[in-house]
């Protein structure tokens, strides 16, 4: 296959991203693996998508590094390809990375339209990825699996809903990443709870959620694919992250540390619970975050995590993940001749 993965810089890439890891068993698996960024893209007359892109010298690599290394460097080959002659497009451009007023439209979600409409495998599927694009979408999700959450602009109703509560909250904003602005209110009568909302609600929509305590202990990021588990070897994709004495946020770039967890049917069933509708949005790799027996975020536009969990449990994702995209690309092909309106002719 030709597979291309969509970034926002080839030179920023680590080996221990998960999106190495994925173009690294790729190009293992014998696949043509190239990297292209978001502000690469062309629409030509012909109505070809078109990018720049860099592959790694045309040897077989032993190791990430090595693969990485070629990439990054005077080997690499780069060239302008057509995307529409792919075999798939994995977009693992996370909008949010940056500025999210600047990124607020993501042009990744328009070409890789067109390049679906075009027949070419696109995962995550830009309609899905748009449809989540919100920590919104969480509230679509069962209420059973997910904790209490309100989203608004209003001080009166943000403390009207802490009020109701009766326990413990965080507030942060709806658009916001990587654990930035986000609070926790023990209760409506900290003196600051006017300049918390405040400060949140600066730059848009404010999100209050029930705290769930369980979170001391740290929460578990599951990755899914195509709505299900990922098991290798008789072990689920899971671990949990422990947050920093004295912060409420886990994320590994703050601060937090890793560790191997069980799979239990807590996440089984809140698996369970949203596979439906991962699958009808086309959301075939994320990362769920759970903590006790709620999901607190999904993550769909660059879900990582497959170095800690390999890494804990000496399994290989990013291979059960290459092999599962072979398969869906074969499936996707067969489809796309079939619905097209030009497959009568060809079986002529």
């Amino acid at each position: 296959m030709k597979i291309c993965f969509v970034v926002r810089s080839v030179h920023n890439q680590l080996p221990n991203y998960t999106t190495t890891h994925l173009a690294y068993e790729a190009h293992r698996r014998g696949h043509r693996v190239f990297y292209t960024t978001v502000n690469s893209f062309s629409y030509t007359e012909d109505q070809h998508i078109r990018a720049t892109a860099i592959s790694p010298a045309h040897v077989t690599f032993t190791s990430r590094h090595g693969f990485l290394e070629s990439l990054q460097g005077e080997t690499a080959v780069r060239e302008e390809v057509v995307l529409t002659k792919f075999d798939a497009v994995f977009l693992r451009y996370n909008p949010h990375d940056n500025d999210p007023e600047r990124d607020r439209k993501n042009p990744a979600l328009e070409f890789g339209r067109l390049l679906k409409q075009q027949g070419v495998l696109v995962v995550n599927d830009p309609a899905g990825l748009s449809r989540a694009a919100s920590k919104m979408y969480l509230c679509t999700l069962p209420p059973e699996v997910r904790a209490r959450t309100l989203i608004t602009r209003s001080t009166h109703k943000i403390k009207e809903f802490l009020h109701t509560l009766r326990k413990p909250a965080i507030i942060k904003p709806l658009s916001g990443f990587g654990g930035q602005d986000v609070f926790f209110v023990k209760n409506t009568r900290e003196i600051n709870i006017n300049q918390i909302i405040s400060a949140v609600s600066k730059n848009g929509y404010v999100m209050a959620q029930e705290y769930i305590p369980e979170v001391k202990k740290g929460d578990k990021r599951l990755l899914l694919l195509n709505g299900s588990p990922i098991i290798v070897d008789g072990r689920a994709a899971i671990y949990k992250r422990i947050s920093p004495k004295g912060d409420i946020r886990s994320n590994i770039h703050v601060g937090g540390t890793r560790k191997a967890a069980e799979f239990t049917k807590v996440e089984q069933s809140i698996a369970e619970a949203i596979q439906t509708r991962l699958v009808a949005d086309g959301l075939y790799f994320v990362g769920a975050d759970i903590v006790g027996d709620k999901l607190l975020e999904i993550n769909v536009f660059c879900p990582g995590g497959i170095n800690n969990i390999n890494e804990l449990y000496g399994i290989n994702v990013g291979a059960y993940v290459i092999e599962d995209l072979e398969k869906r690309a074969r499936l996707w092909k067969t489809h796309a001749a079939f619905s097209s309106p030009l497959a009568g002719v060809r079986a002529l």
